[in-house]
């Protein structure tokens, strides 16, 4: 007959990995009701919700999720163990610094990608779709700036990574280019041939950021990289 003691050392325990994963959970769970909350709060905001797009609705969530995993990154690179296995699901030990450091670039990274996708969603709900040339002209050298900055941060993180995560980012790139390209093409044939409505350069871009933040997740999580 088994004993208590025997029950409880049969119990399963989660590993490394899955306790890492837990961590974040609760931590995005956390970051979105608050976010949640706060909009929840905002007067008239059925109104301005039905006014956009379904690109801006999915632009708005993308947004939502890179700013999101951007200030997880952040408060994870400040403890040193949360940090080591956010580099590395595996490690035993606390993060050095530069495992800290890259983890902080690829939080500004992240952040920067949901700034430059908020803004202009965030414009034209400002303005009824109405931008005024002066704010929209400022809003573009913001954003033209935002995106040098983020190339500078990929950059960085292409230098400071190994083989493996070198290897993740060139399959992504490639498994993203290819399949998109021959879906761009089929929609523009069948575009020309009347058959589908016509997309504009804000959808297929924000239908692009979608397709890559999954291809990303999947990729990393086939390597053991998440």
């Amino acid at each position: 007959m088994s004993t208590g003691d025997d029950i409880m050392t049969a119990t399963p325990k989660l590993s490394r990995t899955n306790r890492t994963r837990l961590i974040l959970m609760a931590a995005g769970l956390v970051v979105g009701g608050v976010l949640g909350a706060v909009i929840a709060r905002v007067e008239h905001l059925d109104a301005l919700v039905q006014s956009l797009a379904w690109s801006d609705h999915l632009a708005a969530f993308l947004a939502f999720c890179f700013l999101s995993l951007a200030l997880i990154m952040t408060i994870a690179s400040f403890s040193p163990k949360l940090a080591a296995r956010m580099v590395d699901p595996e490690a035993t030990g606390p993060a050095k610094p530069a495992q800290a450091s890259f983890l902080r670039i690829q939080a500004a990274v992240l952040a920067l990608a949901g700034v430059m996708m908020a803004v202009p969603v965030i414009a034209f709900v400002a303005y009824r779709g109405q931008t005024p040339v002066v704010m929209g002209s400022v809003a573009m050298m913001g954003i033209v700036a935002a995106l040098l900055a983020q190339t500078a941060g990929n950059l960085a993180l292409w230098r400071q990574s190994d083989e493996l995560l070198r290897k993740s980012m060139a399959e992504t790139g490639s498994i993203c280019f290819w399949i998109l390209q021959g879906l761009l093409f089929l929609w523009a044939a069948a575009e020309k041939l009347s058959l589908v409505p016509a997309l504009s350069s804000w959808d297929m871009m924000t239908l692009l950021m979608a397709f890559y933040l999954v291809v990303s997740s999947l990729v990393a999580m086939r390597r053991g990289l998440a």
